[in-house]
């Protein structure tokens, strides 16, 4: 038997919604609207969901399983003596139970014209090569199930600002048709290109696997720069800086470098260093020091660029800066080839990203491998290089964030836990959104800098979350997250303390030798 805990809610009847809970009995590769067919036909007739094809083509029976937005025709029940939690998508008001109303995201599509606009007119058929339509075919795979929209951090907050991931799907598949001749750029715009976070959850949660993310809102982006409309006025200064300083930051290129005049680092070597604008810059002696300090205690030496490394480029990739992200970004491969680099690690998210995904889409695979430090920390865990003495203050509750560029974007996850819970007095305690449904800080995708009112409403959204598992501090692997959430923390008023980095618990726990 399996456990359902569904949210009930009946407007005749009810003044604000309820659970009601439901054992069904298990069968291997049952599928959750298997369990909903159950409760109704044998168990509570008055359940109301919906569902049409049962073959994940018409997007009808979406809904939330344990917080995640899925289609419930698709979503396999697993046998487990927890309950499953069903709820209705968020955002979207409620008919009954786990039916919602999108009449109002309908009308946010219908605004943006989701059809063909045509100059004059057209004989038809239209004669189109394979090619013309090869950037369209996977935009019109959406079944419009909603799911991407209910998972977006920016829409559950400010959805009037931002229409959401499904409306700019569709104004990119609308630019990218050759028979088109709208403003579909514009209408971007004005409905809030520039409010997505890049986090990746719509892409997550999407059915059809449409990368809204990369292939649609950074595109858009682009084309907004080459029209000369984008990017944001408060993205300038930061443009500026990396094509100038090759950091984004403002600061001279000899900065960069400041934190490790202390250690005899080559320049060339099979495992390079990449430390990133963010840590050295802003987190010098807590992050990139640490690390090499940890890695020498162990007998690793890597190689380290120094004032000669420079942004991976993420911020432009971003904005929409496509022409300078592409120059820098190959000038990066081609350096790194240079220095005789077989393994580069790397320490922000983003720039992990860069390294490990986005460079080998746009370039292909350039022959070296990209790990990140905790990766290569717990590989030296295991062997036995080193262990963890007991924190000064024993047993703190601790929580996890999940980075979107480390996490979604790049598939870390398990290392950076398997390093937090191997020390001895942290607790880990994971939030209601974990893993591959984190909840972004708010902060990607150039909207800290561009929209930073939209990113602490994200953040605070976050903060709210962890609030509620009364954990001391929050870890994460990303100095633009650790800022994030140290600042929406202020903002909310939260009583969490100062946000840490890994590395630097990592650093202050670490002995060397085996554990008995």
């Amino acid at each position: 038997m399996v456990t359902l805990k569904i949210y009930r809610f009946d407007p005749d009847n009810d003044e604000k919604g309820h659970y009601d809970t439901y054992q069904v009995p298990y069968t291997p590769g049952m599928r959750v609207l298997d369990a909903l067919h159950h409760i109704h036909d044998n168990i509570d007739g008055s359940l109301s969901y919906r569902w049409i094809c049962r073959a994940g083509q018409c997007g009808s029976c979406s809904i939330l399983v344990n917080g995640k937005a899925v289609l419930a025709c698709q979503e396999e029940v697993k046998e487990t003596d927890e309950a499953i939690t069903l709820d209705p998508l968020p955002i979207f008001p409620v008919i009954k139970d786990l039916v919602i109303d999108p009449g109002e995201a309908y009308d946010k599509l219908m605004k943006c014209e989701p059809y063909l606009k045509r100059e004059g007119k057209y004989e038809r058929p239209d004669v189109l090569k394979t090619e013309d339509i090869a950037d369209v075919k996977k935009f019109r795979e959406c079944i419009e199930c909603w799911c991407c929209v209910s998972a977006c951090p920016v829409v559950n907050q400010v959805w009037d600002d931002y229409f959401g991931p499904m409306v700019m799907r569709k104004l990119c598949e609308l630019k990218v048709d050759l028979r088109d001749v709208g403003e579909r750029v514009d209408t971007a715009l004005n409905e809030g290109l520039y409010h997505c976070t890049t986090c990746r959850n719509c892409w997550e949660v999407c059915p059809q696997d449409i990368e809204i993310p990369e292939k649609a809102i950074e595109h858009m982006r682009a084309l907004a720069v080459d029209e000369g409309k984008g990017p944001l006025d408060s993205h300038n200064s930061l443009v500026q800086s990396i094509k100038n300083y090759r950091n984004p930051w403002i600061m001279p290129r000899a900065r960069r470098a400041k934190w490790a005049k202390e250690f005899d680092l080559k320049d060339k070597g099979e495992l390079m260093f990449y430390a990133g604008c963010s840590p050295s810059l802003l987190f010098g002696e807590r992050v990139p020091s640490n690390i090499i300090k940890i890695l020498k205690r162990i007998g690793i030496e890597p190689a380290y660029l120094g004032k000669d490394e420079g942004c991976c480029g993420s911020p432009l990739l971003k904005v929409g800066e496509r022409k300078a992200y592409d120059a820098i970004a190959k000038a990066n491969i081609a350096q790194m080839k240079a220095a005789g680099v077989k393994t580069i690690m790397t320490t922000c998210a983003g720039c992990h990203k860069s390294w490990a995904v986005d460079y080998k889409e746009f370039f292909g695979d350039y022959g070296i491998e990209v790990r990140h430090v905790t990766e290569i920390l717990l590989d030296a865990y295991k062997k036995g290089l080193f262990k963890f003495k007991d924190l000064p203050k024993n047993h703190i509750r601790v929580s996890y964030h999940d980075p979107c560029h480390l996490g979604r974007g790049s598939g870390v996850y398990d290392a950076p836990r398997e390093l937090i819970k191997a020390i001895p007095g942290l607790e880990l305690i994971e939030t209601e959104r974990n893993r591959e449904n984190s909840h972004c800080c708010g902060s990607g995708g150039g909207v800290k800098t561009g929209r930073p009112e939209v990113a602490i409403k994200v953040g605070q959204e976050r903060i709210r979350m962890f609030d509620k598992l009364d954990v001391e501090y929050v870890i994460t692997c990303c100095p633009w997250c650790e800022q994030h959430i140290d600042d929406s923390i202020a903002a909310s008023g939260s009583c969490l303390g100062r946000t840490k980095d890994l590395i630097e618990i990592i650093e202050e726990t670490m002995e060397i030798g085996r554990d008995e």
